[in-house]
């Protein structure tokens, strides 16, 4: 589909450029008529790349027979700082696994995916439930424990190609965009040149250095050898699993009749520490990614420590049910998104494990707000301010680190 002159919201365009995407791999077989039978609406929310909801493929005569009327076409953004063959290959590997939802077929901007009737993004109020809280976390548990990187190129690119050890790429990911970053001498506008000056890139470097040369130093001094130890990993080691990277309010879909969690947009996922994972969706409760928020975070519905440990206990019983199914290959092939209930009771052993794994959650969210504030500052040099104010966002994601590694220091 092509993008270049026009607008990403040129409904007439798109459609008349969709049209011609499938009629050329259709064999011609889609009547002239077919474009007029469809509706093309942008979908709102998504600040990375461009979303339409097309619609009407069922009243297309050639068509009546599919299973869906909408697909969800999208138009990618971030240019440069996604491979974009790598996360279209996961995100099908991730559908096989019933992880993702329906992978329909790739063009060279874009890709289109199945359309979750009935399902809407979370909105702030959802994740002030305890209940669904609790659900994203199973649901988070799910991912963690039940996808397994295909082996070959994908494996190699997100788990590395040393036998029996799971590269991490956070460190990398995080001194590249720092390098990025500094790269950048003008921005697109000389007020947003100015305004990229003031965040002290220089001083957010030391920051950057700081906390990967303590990690490092950290893993290198208490490894023991067994980062087994727990499904958390061991006292000093988090436990390494592919993450999601990215669990914002746009990225988590809840049925409205069943309450189920559909988790979406996996673009930032590769293997990570677990506990990254929860740093970043305890961080994204204060929002900021919405057109309307603008970039500015509301830091007073971070959640409380009693809402962390319970999302944690909860996490922990799910992967200790999804551990113990996967141990016997039947009852593995049989579960079905959570539905088949195995028992695992709360006891002292869950609590400790729970606390253990919102240790290693505390030292990330310190991370997780350098990560994303520097994905903001290169958006914002990439792409402009004019859509959404990255730099704002950058601005507030420092200066909660800095709040946070206070907090941090007097503890």
């Amino acid at each position: 589909l092509r993008s270049n002159g026009c607008q990403l919201d040129d409904e007439v365009e798109h459609k008349k450029q969709l049209m011609e995407f499938f009629d050329a791999n259709s064999g011609g077989t889609q009547e002239s008529s077919a474009m007029s039978q469809l509706s093309c609406t942008k979908v709102t929310g998504g600040i990375t790349n461009a979303l339409f909801r097309v619609s009407g493929f069922q009243s297309i005569t050639s068509l009546t027979a599919a299973d869906f009327d909408s697909v969800l076409v999208r138009i990618f953004g971030a240019e440069g700082m996604i491979d974009r063959d790598i996360e279209t290959s996961t995100y099908a590997a991730l559908c096989n696994a019933d992880i993702a939802y329906k992978y329909m077929g790739r063009f060279s901007n874009g890709r289109i995916e199945g359309w979750l009737d009935g399902y809407h993004p979370l909105q702030n109020q959802d994740l002030a439930d305890e209940a669904t809280s609790l659900e994203i976390a199973k649901e988070m548990a799910r991912l963690h424990c039940l996808f397994d990187v295909p082996e070959g190129e994908l494996r190699d690119h997100h788990c590395g190609t040393e036998l029996d050890v799971i590269s991490v790429g956070l460190w990398d990911q995080l001194s590249s965009w720092m390098e990025q970053a500094k790269g950048y001498s003008e921005f697109k506008t000389a007020k947003d040149t100015e305004r990229a000056r003031a965040l002290q890139l220089d001083k957010i470097e030391m920051e950057v250095q700081t906390i990967i040369q303590s990690f490092a130093a950290t893993e290198e001094e208490n490894d023991s050898g067994d980062s087994t130890a727990s499904i958390c990993g061991s006292s000093s080691k988090p436990n390494v699993v592919f993450c999601h990277n990215d669990l914002l309010l746009g990225n988590i879909m809840k049925n409205k009749t069943t309450g189920h969690i559909q988790l979406i947009d996996f673009e930032y996922g590769g293997s990570n520490y677990a506990a990254f994972d929860m740093a970043n969706h305890f961080n994204e409760y204060a929002g900021g990614t919405t057109t309307k928020e603008n970039g500015v975070p509301d830091y007073t519905r971070f959640p409380n420590s009693e809402r962390q440990t319970k999302f944690c206990v909860e996490y922990v019983k799910m992967t200790k049910r999804l551990e113990s199914m996967k141990s016997d290959i039947t009852d593995q092939a049989d579960y079905n998104g959570g539905q088949k209930e195995m028992v695992i009771e709360e006891d002292e052993g869950i609590m400790n494990e729970a606390i253990q794994l919102l240790s290693h959650v505390q030292k990330f969210i310190l991370v997780n707000h350098l990560y994303w504030g520097l994905w903001a500052v290169n958006q914002a040099a990439e792409e402009g301010c004019e859509e959404f104010d990255y730099l704002t966002y950058a601005s507030n994601r420092f200066n909660e680190y800095y709040v946070k590694k206070s907090e941090w220091e007097e503890k």
